[in-house]
């Protein structure tokens, strides 16, 4: 008797720790950072296994006569570590050399083996996001206050302007330099490469849009307040893979594994153990 009561106590358990579903395969979540604040732009770099974000200050942000607090940090070994030497607001990874670039109000920089900041770009532009394609060397930025979405050649230290996305809120561009975004209609977009009008996608509640990320096999997922989406530059109808109980704040993907943010935490959802 006593076995099976052990067997039914580790079914329950392992059903418990994969009751989490994305495009149909089952997840487990753990929380791997707790912290005050509302944790964003998330980047998982696979060259060293750090994890960067931004972390708002959730009373700046509600504050319409204070200057948003943010700072930029760098989750390694589940611990926080601020990177002190620069106003940070975005991260991106060059995976194939081995760089990450930081946003700044004073630019881009790049960060050192010492977790400090060099400027490497756009000196003196308020730049509040960035994003790095896994083909090509240039990055994707986007300046405050307009939001406009420039495209940046580091070694040149140069920038182009993309003249037909008019904003970005939250950007992401694929291995075919097809552009997403949101911008002021609160409803996101796809800008296909080499067209002049944009795409918008239909079925997402407006103002639901939280973050863009691209995963390992080029898909854009796109994090909205009740679930995840995959955007295929080819269709007008996202297909949605995860539905989620909580406003999401960040996602970053890496092979099977999801990284998720929400206002006070940092969630893990991984496949490893489930069937």
């Amino acid at each position: 008797m006593i076995p099976l009561l052990i067997l039914i106590l580790v079914s329950t358990v392992y059903a418990d720790n994969c009751s989490y579903t994305y495009d149909e395969i089952q997840y487990t979540r753990s929380s791997i950072l707790t912290i005050k604040g509302l944790p964003t732009n998330l980047v998982y770099n696979p060259n060293n296994k750090d994890l960067y974000f931004t972390l708002i200050d959730i009373e700046s942000l509600q504050d319409d006569d204070m200057q948003t607090k943010m700072d930029q940090y760098i989750l390694r070994n589940r611990e926080p570590i601020l990177i002190d030497s620069v106003r940070g607001q975005a991260t991106a990874v060059d995976i194939k050399n081995d760089k990450v670039y930081i946003a700044s109000d004073d630019g881009i920089g790049v960060l050192n083996a010492s977790d400090k900041v060099q400027f490497a770009s756009l000196k003196d532009e308020d730049v509040v996001q960035l994003f790095k394609p896994t083909n090509g060397e240039d990055l994707y930025a986007v300046t405050y206050p307009n939001n406009e979405v420039f495209k940046v050649d580091i070694k040149n230290n140069e920038k182009k302007k993309l003249d037909n996305i008019p904003c970005a809120f939250i950007l992401a561009v694929d291995g075919d330099e097809n552009v997403y975004y949101e911008c002021d209609s609160k409803y996101v977009k796809v800008m296909l490469k080499d067209f002049q009008e944009p795409i918008e996608y239909v079925g997402i509640p407006k103002n639901s849009a939280r973050a863009l990320t691209v995963d390992e096999s080029n898909r854009v997922i796109l994090a909205a307040n009740d679930g995840l989406y995959w955007l295929k530059p080819d269709n007008v109808i996202p297909k949605k893979l995860m539905n989620l109980d909580y406003l999401p704040s960040g996602i970053t993907i890496s092979g099977d594994v999801i990284y998720l943010a929400t206002n006070g935490i940092i969630y893990k959802y991984s496949n490893n153990g489930c069937q």
